[in-house]
This record gives structure tokens, C-alpha cells and sequence, in this order.
């Protein structure tokens, strides 16, 4: 097999591997030859995403330090190492900033930041004793620029991605690197199963809002097309990028924002 990734018998562990883009990561890193762990909140999930990738299914909820030490320790044991580490977790709450709660800011950063500290916190030591690797964490364009109604979730995602920037100059001298991917809008299960109809009527109306809204591509991003961004930071096809985010928007931040009569589209 030519090892064109580099992931060829490498321990991998997906956090939030159960669902969505989480689990079409862990079929490509498991057709790339990786070893694969898959960690959900839902046993179903990711015992059935395990059977998928004849890997190791791990329940547990990040959120939670403990939680997560215990589940990345499993991984180690049972893949016999771990050298990449992929963290999917997060949940969107929309409401304005005037509306939210200090309970629902801590639901929202402990879902959306402290998961990726909590996993970073476990797995960071094997990753640096085991002689490097690579982490790619998702964080959002929500976290880049201002959202309305997204306060607590841009706010956590921004620090998803200094926390990728700090942990990259911390661990780069030990050969361990760390990325983030920042998808748009996507039409993963979650959001899809909401609509309340078939599958191809709830695409054909997320890219319809899209093209309205200007995106270059005239489309909302699909679960796959951040599973392959993921999978690239976590190979060695990336092996000199790290502290990086990569933007996964269909174009949508490469225009101009304002729309003139002399706009054809």
C-alpha cells in the first residue's frame, strides 16, 4: 500500500467520532491504514462506528476532566499508543447576548472549549513521551468574526483556536502539532434531521440560503468536506503546518460583504 498520508498503522483517537463529520474521519483515517478509537457520549454511536472501522469504541463525556483522562488513557491502551488525536465535540446554543445566562455561558464553554482542554490536558503527555504527532480540533468561523445570537459559541471557538496556537508553540519542540479546522455552516445530521424533511429537500433548502446569502460556492458545506481537512492536519502530508486554522466556508470571508447594483449574481 503506498502510505500516501503517512497514517499507515498510526494510533488515532476521534473525539466525537460517533456522528457526522466525526465519523466519516474515522472511516478515511481507518482507510488510510490508521488504528482507530472512536470516543462518544452515546455507546450506540460509537460502538457502531467501531464495527465500521474494526476499531475501539470508548463512551465517555469530555466535558468533564475525568471523563476525558480516563477515555484518552483507554485509547492509549488499546491502540498501544497514540500519535493523532481529532476532536469534534461541540454544540451550538443561538440567542442574543442580552438573553444568555451565566449558566448557559458555562454549558456553552464547557462543551465548546473546556472538551478540547480536557482533551488536549489527557493526551498531550502520551503524544509528547510517544516522540510527536498531531492534533486538529474543530473550532468555527463563528470564532473569527462576529456572529448575532452566537456570543458564548464564537467566543468559545475563538479560544479553540488560541488554545491550538499556544499548545503548537508549547509541543512543536517535542514534534507534536496542532491545528484547527473552521467550517461555516454544514449540513451535518444534526442540523438536517431538525428540518423535518427528506434529506435532499433539507439540502436543497440549506444551499438555496446559501446562494442568498452569497456564498461563492452557492452552497452550505457537507459532513465530508471537513472530515478531509481534518484528516490532511492530522497526516504528514501537513508535517510543516501547525498553530494554523484552516477556513472551510465555501468562500464565504474571501468577498466583498456588501452587495452593489453592479453585482451581476
Amino acid at each position: 500500500m503506498n502510505d500516501l498520508f503517512g497514517l499507515e498503522d498510526q494510533p488515532a483517537l476521534v473525539v466525537g467520532g460517533g456522528y457526522g463529520s466525526g465519523r466519516l474521519l474515522a472511516l478515511l483515517l481507518a482507510r488510510a491504514g490508521a488504528r482507530v478509537a472512536i470516543v462518544d457520549i452515546d455507546a450506540d454511536r460509537s460502538e457502531s462506528v467501531a464495527r465500521e472501522v474494526s476499531g475501539h469504541a470508548i463512551v465517555a463525556d469530555v466535558r468533564s476532566a475525568d471523563a476525558a483522562a480516563a477515555a484518552v488513557d483507554e485509547a492509549h491502551e488499546k491502540l498501544g499508543g497514540l500519535t493523532r488525536v481529532a476532536n469534534i465535540v461541540g454544540l451550538v446554543d443561538l440567542r442574543p447576548f442580552a438573553e444568555t445566562e451565566p449558566a448557559q455561558w458555562d454549558e456553552q464553554l464547557r462543551m465548546n472549549l473546556l472538551s478540547h482542554v480536557n482533551v488536549c490536558h489527557a493526551a498531550g503527555p502520551h503524544l509528547v513521551s510517544g516522540g510527536g504527532g498531531a492534533v486538529a480540533m474543530v473550532a468555527s468561523v463563528s470564532g473569527i468574526y462576529g456572529a448575532r445570537n452566537q456570543a458564548m459559541y464564537g467566543a468559545a471557538k475563538a479560544g479553540v483556536m488560541s488554545l491550538a496556537r499556544t499548545l503548537a508553540d508549547e509541543w512543536g519542540p517535542h514534534g507534536v502539532r496542532v491545528n484547527c479546522v473552521a467550517p461555516d455552516i454544514t449540513a451535518v445530521p444534526r442540523l438536517t434531521d431538525q428540518m423535518g424533511v427528506p434529506l435532499e429537500q433539507a439540502l436543497a433548502a440549506m444551499d438555496a440560503m446559501a446562494a442568498a446569502e452569497g456564498v461563492p460556492l452557492r452552497r452550505f458545506g457537507r459532513a465530508h468536506e471537513i472530515a478531509g481537512p481534518l484528516l490532511f492536519l492530522l497526516s504528514d502530508l501537513s508535517s510543516y503546518m501547525t498553530g494554523q486554522t484552516l477556513v472551510v466556508d465555501g468562500g464565504t470571508m474571501v468577498h466583498f460583504p456588501h452587495r452593489t447594483t453592479a453585482d451581476p449574481s
